[in-house]
């Protein structure tokens, strides 16, 4: 045998995983590529923008400070007070990259998080490799996994950094149902089901249809053909099994899973779900499709053309190569199981009631399940080139060029109404153009230019163009949040991380930033009284629906009285527009910071001895709801008979008229009996009051029935109060005592534990059958 010959022979023993080690390594590289200079610039740190920054660093520093401090049942420094399990299982508690930032303390968050998203980049082109090695060569799989991990997609959502968890992992369900079918290997897709139900139950979702149709279409009527394959009725009969084995997957992720699942039930924002006569979408909505497979992927800030701004995660683009080889698959007609399924999904993204099929039926056009459309591209893509003389490449190459030519010349046409950024259109095109003629140049359309190893020279083009693709988008999310806010990257750090700095926890009080939108108070592990954030209690949109100020993602300021009824108690600002005078400052590194004390402020736990009844609130101009909160207890019509034996019905006459200038008396009276002492922890909280007579005590805590209460060791009933809390006292000392115990969490643990028994049973049976079977033969 020749030396060089056996040396590699040595090595490919040796290192039968190279080629895995190489795709994380390369993908790894290539992120560190386009995300290090921004990290070198602005001294380790990584922030893209919007989202990015105020979402995905206060909510990562938050999780790790409760994690650590035990407060993870109740929190109090979600908002007014949230379920902490249900509030971030959709962002953080499921993400292992998010058990790996927790190794260090919350304050590194920021540091850490660049290189986080380098190992999520790598740990997607490590998993599409080994499900696209099973389809075609390894040459061809390292490209794919490039092309996955670095699609427009991935590109458009850098400003998600939680969807990023869900593109790495999401190839271990492909290749789990893979071995699960062809090598009957039932561990690795049973646990590749419990880690994405574990990662992101909203995904999850989407993949479990998008499984249904992967295995309709390769294992019951695909094949290598149009037609039935011949293990039809063998595949068939192993659809219990497999349905079995998901089963036992989603169980054993039941602690996070059925949580989440109860909340989203309650969520006002998911309630809203497609309607059957939504068939199809607007023109500029089908050219925004067209373009998210031929142009690369912009920023949602600001688009170049079609519509100014959305945030649909509208793109597809392979770094590249584009769409040619998926034409080239599609044009041979071949009509197998791949074939199928692609064309099948486009029909599914041209439709708003199937598109919804992906993200939970909401009403919302949202395009983020393409990472999934992505990899099947890719796998159309790579099969292609691996039998190159079988596919009409070079024809995909012109139609994909003509697609360009013509929306460039449409859009051209269009500028005046379509085209918002020019010159970014300008370069967008001639990437896309550039993709194209390198690729037909790579694969030997040009004789002069044919090259000796097409492979290595396409993939490091492809990885050239994702490394500055994937720069390039980060690049312009900064310019455009940062020409937005008016601050650098370094000065949004300070903002959103260090605006409060050194600030002591204030229960019974509450905080209030100057803007809910930067998260401030849960990356300093206060307790504000507002968040950017939609997955917190239902009850909390519940609130602010009956004060007519209606909440989405962001907690609205809400109408005169808003704060003091919430207990505000100290108002942080970056400048000295406020009447009070400054309680303390301090500097966030960019700008000085004033905190005033409201010395008017209730604390959480004060006392009513009028009612009025909810059908008598809601006629009441929104302006004066709050002040109406302030001025009586607002009880649900049907718990009208429970309070009337207690309270006296409002009377304007007797009380007083409900308005602004009433503001301080009614809450001066509202003092009288109040909350003398406050204790709190993640499963209860504490009140003392004193009242003079038999009263109701309000909490402004959200509802939930996971809340029950005792006054002075006897059971009270607990009384919705537009979304807040309250419950009877008595005339003397009241020890008011309320215990937060959730059911679906209990419930999910237990279907967790009694999920992984079953797990080892099932995986134990089933290696003794096996072994059984080998002792007979």
């Amino acid at each position: 045998m020749p030396r060089g010959c056996y040396m590699k022979q040595t090595l490919q023993n040796r290192f039968p995983r190279r080629w895995l080690l190489l795709a994380f390594v390369l993908n790894f590289a290539i992120a560190a590529a386009a995300l290090l200079p921004y990290m070198i610039r602005d001294g380790g740190l990584l922030l893209v923008a919007a989202d990015f920054d105020a979402e995905q660093l206060s909510y990562n520093m938050l999780c790790n400070n409760a994690i650590k401090s035990g407060e993870v049942l109740w929190n109090w420094r979600i908002d007014i007070g949230s379920d902490f399990v249900s509030s971030f299982s959709f962002y953080t508690l499921g993400s292992p990259f998010f058990w790996l930032s927790f190794l260090f303390p919350a304050s590194a968050f920021p540091y850490l998080v660049g290189w986080i998203y380098m190992l999520k980049y790598a740990v997607a082109g490590l998993t599409s490799f080994a499900y696209f090695r099973r389809n075609a060569s390894e040459k061809s799989a390292l490209l794919g996994s490039v092309l996955y991990a670095f699609s427009g997609f991935s590109c458009i959502n850098v400003v998600f950094y939680h969807f990023h968890d869900v593109i790495a992992l999401f190839p271990l369900l492909m290749l789990g149902l893979d071995k699960r079918m062809q090598e009957g290997k039932k561990a690795p897709f049973l646990f590749a089901v419990t880690i994405n139900a574990l990662v992101n139950y909203y995904f999850f979702i989407g993949e479990v249809f998008f499984l249904v149709f992967y295995y309709i279409t390769r294992y019951l009527f695909g094949g290598e053909d149009a037609r039935p394959g011949a293990d039809l009725r063998k595949n068939a009969r192993k659809i219990p099994a497999c349905i079995l084995e998901g089963c036992l997957g989603v169980g054993m992720a039941g602690v996070l899973f059925i949580p989440s699942i109860a909340a989203v039930l309650n969520n006002p924002r998911v309630s809203d779900h497609i309607s059957l006569s939504q068939l199809t979408f607007d023109w500029p909505n089908y050219l925004q499709m067209l373009r998210a497979l031929f142009f690369p992927a912009e920023n949602m800030f600001n688009f170049s053309a079609v519509v100014h701004d959305n945030w649909y995660s509208i793109a597809a683009y392979l770094p590249l190569v584009g769409v040619c080889l998926v034409l080239a698959y599609l044009l041979r007609w071949k009509w197998d199981w791949l074939h199928v399924l692609l064309v099948g999904l486009f029909l599914v993204a041209a439709s708003p009631v199937s598109n919804s099929l992906f993200v939970m039926f909401t009403s919302e056009p949202y395009r983020r399940w393409y990472y999934m459309l992505v990899f099947l591209l890719v796998l159309a893509t790579i099969k292609v080139l691996d039998h190159l003389q079988d596919y009409p490449w070079r024809a995909g190459c012109g139609i994909s060029a003509a697609v360009i030519a013509a929306i460039t010349l449409y859009l051209y046409v269009k500028r005046d109404t379509m085209v918002y950024r020019k010159y970014w259109l300008v370069v967008l095109t001639l990437i896309a153009i550039g993709g194209v003629v390198l690729l037909f140049a790579a694969l030997g359309g040009v004789r002069r230019l044919r090259l000796r190893r097409p492979m290595a020279a396409l993939t490091a083009c492809t990885a050239l163009v994702a490394a500055l693709t994937t720069g390039f988008t980060v690049g312009t999310y900064q310019r455009a949040y940062t020409q937005t806010i008016g601050l650098t990257t370094t000065e949004i750090y300070g903002d959103v991380i260090h605006s409060g700095d050194g600030l002591p926890d204030a229960l019974p009080y509450r905080y209030y930033f100057w803007e809910p939108y930067s998260n401030r108070g849960m990356a300093a592990y206060l307790p504000d009284r507002t968040s950017f954030l939609s997955t917190l209690s239902p009850s909390i949109f519940t609130l602010y629906d009956a004060l007519g100020d209606e909440r989405h993602a962001i907690t609205p300021a809400g109408p005169e009285g808003t704060n003091e009824l919430l207990s505000v108690g100290y108002y942080i600002r970056n400048n000295s527009d406020w009447p009070d005078e400054i309680y303390t400052s301090f500097s966030n590194g960019h700008e000085q910071i004033n905190v005033y004390q409201d010395s008017h402020a209730l604390p959480i736990g004060f006392c009513y001895d009028t009612y009025m009844t909810r059908s008598e609130f809601d006629e009441i101009d929104p302006a004066e709801r709050a002040h109406s909160m302030l001025k009586t207890l607002v009880v649900a019509d049907e718990d009208e008979a429970t309070v009337s034996t207690i309270l006296r019905h409002y009377d304007a006459a007797l009380d007083g008229k409900i308005s602004q200038e009433n503001k301080y008396a009614d809450m001066d009276k509202r003092r009288e009996a109040c909350t003398d002492v406050f204790d709190y922890g993640t499963d209860y909280f504490y009140s003392e009051i004193t009242s003079g007579s038999e009263q109701y005590a309000f909490f402004s805590v959200p509802y939930d029935k996971a809340w029950s209460a005792t006054v002075n060791g006897e059971s009270a009933e607990i009384l919705n109060i537009n979304g807040l809390m309250a419950v009877k006292v008595n005339a003397g000392k009241n020890c008011i005592r309320f215990h937060y115990s959730p059911t679906p969490l209990w419930c999910g643990i237990g279907v967790s534990a009694i999920g992984i028994l079953l797990t080892a049973i099932y995986l134990l049976a089933g290696r003794r059958s096996r072994k059984s079977k080998k002792e007979v033969l």
